[in-house]
């Protein structure tokens, strides 16, 4: 993938993490973790710590398995999709930056984006 793919689909995905967080939709976020997780993976690799820090995102006091309402559901999706937003800026911050040894300057891209990031 080249660099300016990668920064492309960052910047749709942070987009779309904006729009989560002003109408917090469950299936929307669900295909946008996905679509962000696929990406973060095919340019930085697995993440098991990473994805085992976000057991932890959005737990609140309410015992394990209880149902949230609607209102808790918002809340639930606008927590972890500000924690991931906030990954993909880095992400993109450091790229921009530095570059990425797995991400090529000029190479064009003819691969796949591996998901639907629109």
């Amino acid at each position: 993938m080249s660099r300016k793919r990668f920064l492309e689909l960052t910047d749709q995905l942070i987009a779309q993490g904006d729009r989560l967080l002003s109408d917090p939709d469950w299936n929307l976020f669900r295909l946008w973790l996905i679509n962000s997780d696929e990406l973060l993976e095919r340019v930085w690799g697995r993440m098991d710590r990473y994805h085992l820090a976000w057991l932890n995102v959005g737990r609140d006091s309410a015992p394990p398995g209880s149902e949230l309402n609607e209102e808790g559901t918002r809340q639930f999706v606008a927590e972890v999709t500000r924690g991931k937003l906030a990954v993909l800026r880095t992400m993109r911050d450091a790229v921009a930056r530095q570059g990425w040894t797995l991400l090529s300057d000029d190479e064009p891209d003819t691969e796949g984006t591996g998901g639907s990031q629109s």
